[in-house]
């Protein structure tokens, strides 16, 4: 009997030593295989990080900018040793036709301390003449409007402030519709004169006097007809822009 306990013994025994010694084995395999699956996924992503730097637009010197003060931003908004200095900032919504916002917010930081709604028009005018004042020395900022046909003293006040920044606008002619169209007014200008006297000055005035220049024809006009003409005989028609000759008005429309 005591020799059947002792033979029990030792094969239990013998049975745990051939488990202890298979279990690492087993242990290695497991961990290889998910070793070889997370330097795939690695790999994987860092190609796809590379192709989707190569789809980024490249952007411009204003954009470049605002990204630059964003990042700035975000930095002092994090140190506990920044003052905020707050002042009033109207930004517009993403929908034009949308109420904007006035915020009494730190542009060094862009916290936010308070806001009010305040209508599409003057959103969409202060937000340029932000953009003027924040614009890189001997900028041209860029506005795009399908909405909005004039601006206010807001922005001919920036541009007075600002005389090194030029202001180009592309807009529609007929408001809500029409010839998609554009002028620049040069940096330097005196802008104040523009003014009329309800403090507003149209894009169809500004456009007679500093050149309107067709973009994109309302489709179905005489223009884009005559644009697809020329198009058709032309060499490299790619590059060419349309020059629009309009009477200059002395009424602001």
């Amino acid at each position: 009997m005591k020799a059947k306990k002792v033979l029990v013994t030792i094969i239990a025994t013998c049975m745990i030593v051939s488990g202890v010694i298979a279990s690492p084995m087993a242990a290695g395999r497991v961990a290889f295989a998910e070793n070889t699956d997370a330097k795939a996924a690695v790999e994987q992503g860092a190609e796809t990080g590379e192709n989707q730097e190569a789809k980024e637009p490249e952007l411009t010197e204003e954009q470049k900018a605002a990204k630059e003060r964003e990042e700035a931003r975000l930095a002092l908004r994090n140190d506990p040793n920044h003052v905020h200095k707050y002042e009033w900032i109207a930004q517009m919504n993403e929908s034009e036709s949308a109420d904007g916002t006035l915020n009494y917010m730190c542009p060094e930081c862009g916290k936010v301390w308070f806001f009010r709604t305040i209508p599409a028009y003057r959103a969409f005018s202060g937000d340029v003449a932000h953009r003027i004042e924040t614009a890189p020395e001997g900028e041209t900022v860029k506005v795009k409007t399908s909405l909005f046909i004039s601006f206010n003293s807001e922005v001919m006040e920036a541009l007075e402030e600002r005389p090194d920044v030029s202001l180009c606008v592309s807009f529609l002619d007929q408001e809500y519709k029409g010839n998609r169209v554009s002028f620049t007014i040069p940096a330097g200008e005196d802008t104040m004169s523009l003014l009329d006297e309800n403090g507003y000055v149209g894009f169809i005035f500004l456009g007679g006097k500093y050149g309107l220049k067709m973009e994109v024809p309302m489709e179905g006009s005489a223009d884009t007809q005559e644009q697809a003409d020329t198009e058709e005989h032309a060499d490299d028609a790619s590059g060419d822009v349309q020059t629009i000759t309009t009477e200059t008005s002395k009424d602001n429309s």
